[in-house]
């Protein structure tokens, strides 16, 4: 669906050109493995004179800073070459620590469900300290210390806090 066909048939074409046994197999799957959005690429010969090629492409599961992708299996791609799916959430962080940030990313959206509220982003900064964006526009600085256990105590706040009256300014 994302892998450009005429760049994939472009990747390929040089090592079929070669005739069907100097193929260097090795060498054409991994070119094809280097193509935006392809996670795995597997290339064989089929006598007589065919070259087939399989590939499974990235699933994202979510925009990993600003011109990356996190795949469902937990892996980090760029996100050239195809449009990004729209809806996805923004998750931010080092990369040494993508579990951490997808794992505060599921435990806050299963806090806010019951409320309505879905959680649009979740970032680490190089600091240590956590922030969350909701999808009623609320901004969550959650600091560094105890992140998953002020994010649930916030989570039970926020339908008290919401349900309060706004009272003008004079």
């Amino acid at each position: 669906q994302r892998v450009d066909a005429g760049r994939l048939r472009a990747t390929v074409l040089p090592y079929a050109s070669r005739g069907f046994f100097a193929v260097r197999l090795g060498d054409a799957q991994a070119a094809v493995a280097r193509l935006p959005w392809v996670e795995r690429a597997e290339v064989r010969k089929r006598w007589p004179d065919i070259l087939e090629v399989r590939i499974v492409e990235h699933r994202p599961f979510a925009r990993w800073g600003r011109d990356r992708l996190l795949s469902q299996h937990g892996q980090l791609f760029p996100s050239q070459g195809a449009g990004v799916p729209n809806g996805l959430p923004l998750l931010d962080g080092p990369d040494s620590r993508v579990a951490d940030v997808v794992a505060l990313y599921n435990e806050s959206r299963a806090l806010f469900a019951p409320g309505g509220i879905d959680v649009r982003a979740v970032a680490l900064d190089p600091r240590g300290s956590w922030s969350l964006q909701l999808s009623n526009g609320t901004d969550v600085i959650v600091g560094s210390s105890e992140a998953r256990l002020r994010v649930t105590r916030f989570a039970r706040l926020l339908p008290q806090l919401l349900s309060q009256k706004q009272l003008p300014l004079t």
